[in-house]
């Protein structure tokens, strides 16, 4: 069972996005990047889904500060977000994420492209 962390300030979206994960993993979710860094060492953090457009800190300069500050372990990051496709592709690369996963409301496509980007990173 992989363990995962959503970063999303929409409480919605957290709430669903754990409703349709914690089936099949352990879902961690939380409303800001204050707390990322302590989550990701305390849970063994496999994945995060990091949504893009938060208030603060962007979801995209998030990425680059975990990237740059957690350097004893692989971060594993898909941007999570409701923007032009196109445009959370480019994001994505910019910041050296796995990749990402437009937000959705279909639970069976939320599932799989999680599944898929996990399965990149097993041992």
């Amino acid at each position: 069972m992989a363990t995962l962390l959503v970063i999303d300030d929409s409480e919605d979206v957290r709430n669903l996005v754990t409703q349709v994960l914690s089936d099949e993993h352990e879902v961690y979710a939380i409303d800001s990047w204050v707390h990322a860094t302590e989550y990701i060492f305390k849970y063994s953090i496999d994945l995060i889904l990091l949504d893009i457009n938060m208030p603060g800190l962007s979801g995209d300069k998030l990425a680059e500060v975990l990237m740059r500050s957690v350097k004893s372990k692989p971060v594993n990051i898909v941007l999570f977000s409701a923007m032009d496709e196109a445009d959370l592709r480019r994001k994505a690369k910019e910041v050296n994420a796995m990749g990402y996963i437009p937000k959705t409301f279909d639970g069976n496509l939320l599932r799989s492209r999680v599944r898929r980007f996990l399965k990149k990173i097993e041992p």
